[in-house]
């Protein structure tokens, strides 16, 4: 596998087994013998349950089975590549849990996702949470439509708190050129109701007339009630296919030096071209100083995080060095590999050079996988990286994305470690200055909480000078607070990939 080729969601081939019967002649007589039973994810594989509805969508051709012909298959794959697999608890597929009825009629996606969820470490990290929180399956046209940045919705995203007892929806981003943006939402406005159900409502008919309005499974207009600055608005919104941009960027001036920023969202093949026309910008601006936002970038392909990497570090620092160690579980220990530093992305496209000593990272909870490995990987080629804003969310881990029967599950496989050998961040990157989210202020606005926390580090002031805080700069270094407001994103999107299947 080549090195630079290494990351999160491209793959969408399985080969399919084959079964059989072998005949055999013998004198004017015949006899038939089975094949030994299939016992690989590959010989098991596109085996698809009678009842699924999703085998249409699965990337290869399939071959009608039993549901329990599918759960084989689960069971094959987790035992060859999870990076776990010795801690796989004994699951009985026979279990009511893993043939769920519904109406009488089987229910295939709950009967796989019990058993898949069933079959994962039990372990927990120091701090009590779960080391697997991220291995996931999803139906295969949704994982599909993620890679390429596309969806149906409104474009914006969520953050949930509670205060006073009470529910608040907080949009913490609007995507440019979405629904959203178009109807004059903003960062910080609050969703109070939809189609005339409160977000506060909990009662069946509220809650499922607010999550067809918030999720919609039907083409037709909503009504927002939002709520700005202590005034009410009404907003009529239609979700709509859209492609999400991923990047924006800037630069600002701080005093005599120049600071370049880059608001980063996913790691995702449409955010190359963007990523190239900023750093490229940054370049020709010749700035001294940069800001990367990701507070609320899940991870994507490891080989974007690699390729931008590179263009910070340059490369004076970054040829011939190890951007991740690669690592497998015991059984898998040939296929280690190491994943140098590369200016070209997953496209192949180049990434100019800036050569920067230090940058300022913008982070929360929702910064995972591989936001986690740019840090990461060029801390490990002394490039200094100050982490502004909250822990990280703590997912060192990566896998390559398997379709089987249409539905894609991705097993954690592997571990990264930087070329120093550090990682192993299970419970977060802790910032050195500690910084809650500011949902008052527009990303990218100077006076925005996080940003001007950086912008006086810039320019020479401690964590608690830069915060305002009585606390001193010691004491806060390190600290590991968690943002109130939780960023509502499917568990799945925090995840990194490689891009081809051993």
């Amino acid at each position: 596998m080549s090195s630079n080729k290494l990351w999160m969601f491209s793959s969408r081939a399985i080969l399919m087994g084959t079964l059989g019967l072998l005949l055999v002649g013998c004198g004017g007589g015949g006899s038939s013998q089975d094949k030994p039973a299939p016992s690989t994810s590959r010989e098991l594989a596109q085996i698809c349950s009678k009842e699924s509805p999703y085998a249409s969508k699965s990337s290869k051709p399939s071959q009608q089975g039993e549901l329990a012909d599918e759960k084989k298959w689960i069971k094959a794959y987790m035992s060859e590549r999870y990076l776990w697999y010795k801690d796989i608890p004994q699951v009985n597929e026979d279990d009511s849990r893993y043939n769920v009825l519904k109406n009488g009629v089987l229910d295939v996606w709950s009967s796989l996702l019990n058993y898949f969820s069933d079959s994962k470490t039990p372990l927990k990290t120091a701090l009590g949470t779960l080391v697997d929180k991220f291995s996931f399956i999803i139906d295969s046209t949704e994982w599909n439509n993620f890679v390429d940045s596309s969806l149906r919705g409104y474009g914006f995203m969520l953050k949930t708190s509670t205060q006073g007892g009470q529910k608040v929806l907080t949009l913490a981003y609007v995507y440019p050129n979405s629904p959203a943006k178009n109807a004059g939402l903003a960062r910080g406005d609050q969703i109070i109701s939809i189609d005339g159900a409160s977000v506060n409502d909990t009662s069946t008919e509220a809650t499922n007339i607010f999550n067809e309005g918030l999720r919609p499974t039907k083409v037709a207009p909503h009504q927002f009630q939002i709520l700005r600055a202590g005034q009410t608005l009404n907003v009529t919104m239609q979700a709509e296919v859209i492609t999400l941009q991923q990047v924006e960027y800037k630069v600002l001036n701080v005093g005599s030096q120049k600071m370049g920023y880059l608001l980063f969202n996913s790691h995702v093949p449409g955010a190359e071209a963007y990523l190239i026309q900023a750093m490229t910008y940054f370049k020709q601006q010749a700035i001294t100083d940069l800001v990367v936002d990701l507070r609320y970038n899940g991870g994507g392909y490891l080989a974007i995080a690699n390729a931008l990497a590179y263009s910070v570090a340059g490369r004076d620092k970054a040829q011939g060095k190890v951007f991740e160690w690669t690592q497998f579980s015991d059984k898998r220990s040939s296929e280690n590999y190491a994943m140098n530093f590369s200016s070209l992305g997953l496209n192949n496209q180049a990434y100019p050079s800036l050569g920067l000593a230090k940058i300022y990272v913008l982070a929360t909870g929702g910064t995972c996988s591989a936001s986690e490995s740019f840090i990461n990987g060029l801390r490990g080629i002394d490039v200094q990286v100050e982490l502004i804003g909250g822990t990280t969310c703590g997912k060192p881990y990566g896998f390559y994305p398997q379709d089987n029967c249409g539905i894609t599950y991705g097993a954690m496989e592997m571990e990264g470690v930087n070329a120093k050998l550090e990682g192993r961040f299970s419970d977060g990157m802790t910032p050195q200055c500690t910084v809650l989210d500011d949902l008052s202020r527009p990303l990218g606005d100077a006076s925005e909480g996080m940003l001007s926390v950086a912008i006086k580090r810039m320019q020479g002031q401690s964590c608690s000078q830069a915060a305002g805080l009585a606390i001193g700069s010691q004491d806060l270094s390190g600290m590991g607070l968690r943002d109130e407001g939780v960023l509502l994103r499917p568990d799945w999107q925090s995840n990194k990939f490689l891009t081809a299947m051993p």
